[in-house]
């Protein structure tokens, strides 16, 4: 029997990956902070619930797609949260962005109340969770991670594991955000000097992103800049700012020095405070241009 599934977060990211375990066959109960964002998921077919515990079934899973750490451990722990309900077979999986330390700990509270927390970050936009196309990583439990392994193939193209440590695919998570933030600032490098240089931007998009460079982040991050189409976002600068502020936190947390981050975060820092947070994240190019005049 197809098992019931709480859904809490109901965002960009959250209601394509709803819709996906919709079609894939599973029953879907949701929960959002702001009611009202749920709409497009019950039109769906999911069932809405007036708080997350609502979304728990007896020993259910239940996974978060949310936007920050602090909105993770409110939905667990804050009135109406889950962990109390979840019950001895119950299992959270935490598809967030949030620090390997939050993971750490959310864990270990799971432990204490009998039920797993799986760790599953991903990597995609909204529109690769609409056509399924996330991957997703995952760590933690061996047993909990084959029992979620069903729901979270339904949401994307591959899910690859990290072992048994539960912080590991966060710690993945915010090296790939890193790696993508690091690649638009130098794009946005390159690509200004050519401007101001007077090459044309264009043909050199697609002589460095689509030959020499050929991925799918230096293509579409790439022709954003390019662009300089950073609205409507797909992900919001200010968030990519809280990514970066983890990335430095972890580097900070294993003793790691990441001088490039540090760059990274203060243009973002920057753009935040230029009034440009809820541009997409490659909005964090306009610094360069700024720099350099233009």
């Amino acid at each position: 029997m197809t098992p019931t599934i709480g859904f809490i977060g109901t965002g960009r990211m959250g209601t394509p990956m709803i819709k996906n375990l919709i079609a894939a066959g599973f029953s879907v109960r949701v929960y959002n902070r702001t009611a009202s964002r749920m709409s497009h998921a019950i039109a769906s077919g999911a069932v809405a619930c007036a708080e997350p515990a609502e979304t728990v079934t007896a020993d259910g899973i239940v996974l978060t797609m949310l936007a920050d750490d602090a909105a993770v451990r409110m939905t667990m722990l804050g009135d109406g949260g889950i962990l109390k309900k979840l019950g001895s077979k119950g299992i959270h999986v935490s598809m967030s962005t949030i620090a390997p330390s939050t993971a750490q700990d959310l864990a270990k509270l799971h432990v204490e109340h009998g039920s797993t927390y799986v760790a599953a970050p991903v990597f995609g936009r909204p529109d690769a969770a609409a056509a399924r196309k996330l991957w997703v990583c995952t760590s933690g439990d061996a047993t909990a991670k084959a029992r979620v392994r069903p729901v979270l193939e339904a949401l994307g193209q591959g899910v690859v594991d990290f072992g048994d440590r539960v912080e590991s695919a966060n710690v993945l998570k915010l090296c790939g955000n890193f790696m993508v933030a690091a690649a638009t600032e130098a794009m946005a490098e390159a690509f200004t000097l050519a401007e101001k240089a007077g090459v044309n931007k264009q043909a050199a998009l697609e002589l460095l992103c689509g030959n020499l460079f050929a991925s799918p982040i230096y293509r579409n991050y790439g022709q954003s800049i390019v662009d300089t189409a950073h609205d409507p976002a797909k992900f919001v600068l200010r968030l990519g700012l809280k990514d970066m502020r983890l990335v430095r936190d972890a580097a900070d947390q294993f003793g790691v020095p990441m001088p490039l981050a540090d760059l990274v975060f203060n243009r973002l820092q920057a753009g935040v405070a230029k009034g440009r947070g809820e541009l997409d994240w490659t909005g964090l190019a306009l610094g360069a241009r700024d720099d350099a005049g233009l």
